[in-house]
C-alpha cells in the first residue's frame, strides 16, 4: 500500500504543479470538479436509474398529495406513509453506488491532504521534529542524533520520552527548498524531507511510517521498513485553511461542497438521476 500511495501521489503531483502559484482555492476548485464528474459517472454506472427516478417520480406525486388533500387527514397520513416507504426504496438503491464511490473519493483525499490540509514552513518558522522507535525497544531509548543541511537549522537538543518512546526537536527553517533531516540511531540511518516555501503550494509529507495505516493515511514519501529501529518520524507542520470570499474554512468543507454542487451541476448534462 505504500509503494501504491508513493506513486500515486507521483501523479498527483504533476496534475497540481502547474498549480503551484495560485491561491490554493482554485486548484481546489478544479479538483472539486473533476471529483464531482468521477462521482456522478460512479453513480450512473453503479446504480439502478429507473428505479430511482421512479422512487423520486412517487415521492413528488405523494408531496403533491399532502398539498392537495391537505384537508383530508386520512390522505395525509397515508400519503406521508407512501413518502417514507419511497424515501427508503431511494436510500437501497443509492447506497450501492455510494460503496462503489467510497474507496476512490476517500484515496483522492488522502493525497489531496498533504498540498490542502497542511502548508510548507516558510523561513524562519520553528516546527517540532517527532521520531518514535519501534515496541521491540527497551524502556531506555537508544541514543539517536539528528543532522541537517544549512536550509535547516536544530534549535534544540533531543527531548526524550522514554514511556512514549519519543525524541523530540524544534527545528527553524532557513532557506526555502526540499531539505534532508537525517536521523542516526544505533548506527543505522533513516531519512525524512520537510519543505520550506515562500507561499507556493506545494505538498508536504508530515508522517513517514513502517504501519499501514500511517502509510496509507500518509503518502508522498517511501515508506520507513518493517521491523526497523524507527517506526515513525512526523513534522508538525502548520494547517492551511482556504479562503472563500474573506472567510477560512477547512479544505475538505470547501472540496466536499464544491464537488456537491459541480455533481448536481453536471447531472443533467451526463443523464444522471440523483
Amino acid at each position: 500500500m505504500g509503494y501504491f500511495n508513493l506513486y500515486l501521489s507521483r501523479v498527483i503531483d504533476l496534475l497540481l504543479s502547474p498549480f503551484r502559484t495560485l491561491d490554493p482555492f482554485w486548484p481546489l476548485l478544479i479538483f472539486s470538479l473533476i471529483t464531482g464528474i468521477i462521482m456522478l459517472v460512479i453513480f450512473r454506472y453503479t446504480s439502478n436509474q429507473k428505479e430511482i427516478k421512479e422512487a423520486k417520480d412517487k415521492i413528488r406525486a405523494y408531496l403533491f398529495e399532502i398539498r392537495l388533500f391537505k384537508d383530508d387527514l386520512g390522505i395525509q397520513l397515508s400519503a406521508q406513509k407512501n413518502i417514507l416507504i419511497h424515501n427508503l426504496r431511494y436510500m437501497k438503491h443509492a447506497l450501492k453506488p455510494m460503496l462503489f464511490m467510497i474507496i476512490p473519493v476517500v484515496i483522492i483525499l488522502i493525497q489531496l491532504d498533504g498540498w490542502f490540509g497542511y502548508r510548507p514552513l516558510k523561513v524562519g518558522e520553528s516546527a517540532i521534529v517527532s521520531v518514535n522507535f519501534s515496541d521491540g525497544q527497551a524502556n531506555a531509548l537508544p541514543e539517536v542524533s539528528i543532522q541537517t543541511d544549512k536550509g535547516i537549522i536544530v534549535e534544540t537538543p533531543p527531548l526524550r520520552i522514554p514511556t512514549q518512546k519519543e525524541a523530540s526537536w524544534r527545528v527553524r527553517a532557513n532557506e526555502i527548498g526540499e531539505h534532508d533531516l537525517r536521523f542516526n540511531v544505533s548506527g543505522s540511518t533513516f531519512d525524512k524531507s520537510i519543505i520550506v516555501s515562500d507561499g507556493q503550494l506545494k505538498r508536504v509529507s508530515r508522517v513517514v511510517a513502517s504501519g499501514f495505516w500511517d502509510n496509507f493515511l500518509n503518502p508522498g514519501e517511501q515508506p520507513l521498513a518493517k521491523n526497523s529501529l524507527m517506526k515513525k518520524i512526523e513534522i508538525n507542520y502548520p494547517s492551511r485553511s482556504i479562503e472563500i470570499f474573506g472567510w477560512g474554512i477547512h479544505w475538505l468543507v470547501a472540496f466536499f461542497i464544491l464537488s456537491i454542487v459541480f455533481g448536481f451541476a453536471f447531472k443533467g448534462l451526463l443523464k444522471v438521476e440523483i
